[in-house]
């Protein structure tokens, strides 16, 4: 399984349920800008509906990415994630992924179940729990117990991604004021580490969440050793 840049970032919301409470995020939209340095690259839309999955109250929430202008000229891409699961545990039961990139593209849909996962593309993968997948992870640290958190604790929670579990570490940073286009947001910091991944700087991902009811992502911060992009939250 292939990803870009742009979405491989997503893969630091995925999390564990432990530690977690319950929000409403029915209607929500959030929309963001993807800037390499000053140039602006792409944008990113996330939206969410409630629905109902096998009788369960589900949301069903859609990522959509897409490149534009000269990025959208030299490298095309145009992925969308999209991921229906509980309003309660937030456990997913349907992933499908649509991705345009360049020369290359693929549509895969993922069911997920107590023991295993179906994937359209892989077949089936045996597992012993109902894992996040990317889309249902970042309402899953949304939902986190953060008070319970002191700054440099180190959370480590087991994902299902690209046909096997992996072991992600999510640092906790604190509290953070941050300035994004005139504004100021009071935020909570996370860093992922990404172990033996060689593209990323010493702190490759920093991933800023407003500190109030909502926590919406507002800003990602993304170092390379060639370079760095931002996402940035586009206020309404």
């Amino acid at each position: 399984m292939k990803y870009s840049a742009l979405s491989i970032i997503f893969l630091i919301f995925t999390v564990s349920g432990t530690a977690q409470q319950v929000f409403n995020f029915e209607g929500e939209t959030l929309r963001y800008n993807a800037k390499y340095g000053f140039i602006k690259g792409g944008e990113v839309i996330i939206s969410s509906k409630k629905v109902k999955y096998n009788d369960v109250d589900c949301y069903d929430v859609k990522i959509d990415m897409y490149s534009i202008g000269l990025v959208n000229d030299i490298f095309h891409f145009h992925d969308i994630f999209r991921s229906i699961f509980s309003k309660q545990t937030l456990k997913p039961y349907k992933f499908i992924r649509d991705a345009h990139e360049g020369s290359y593209s693929q549509y895969e849909e993922v069911v997920y179940y107590d023991n295993y996962v179906e994937s359209s593309v892989n077949g089936r993968f045996e597992t012993s729990d109902r894992y996040y997948d990317i889309v249902s992870g970042i309402f899953a640290l949304r939902s986190y117990n953060w008070a319970k958190l002191n700054t440099n604790d180190v959370l480590v929670f087991p994902i299902y991604f690209d046909e096997k579990i992996v072991n992600t570490k999510i640092v906790y940073k604190g509290k953070e004021k941050i300035k994004l286009n005139g504004k100021y947001y009071n935020c909570h910091k996370f860093v992922p580490i990404f172990d033996g991944v060689k593209m990323f700087s010493k702190e490759g991902v920093s991933v800023y969440f407003s500190d109030d009811y909502k926590r919406k992502p507002i800003l990602i911060k993304v170092n390379f050793r060639v370079g760095s992009f931002k996402v940035e939250y586009v206020e309404k």
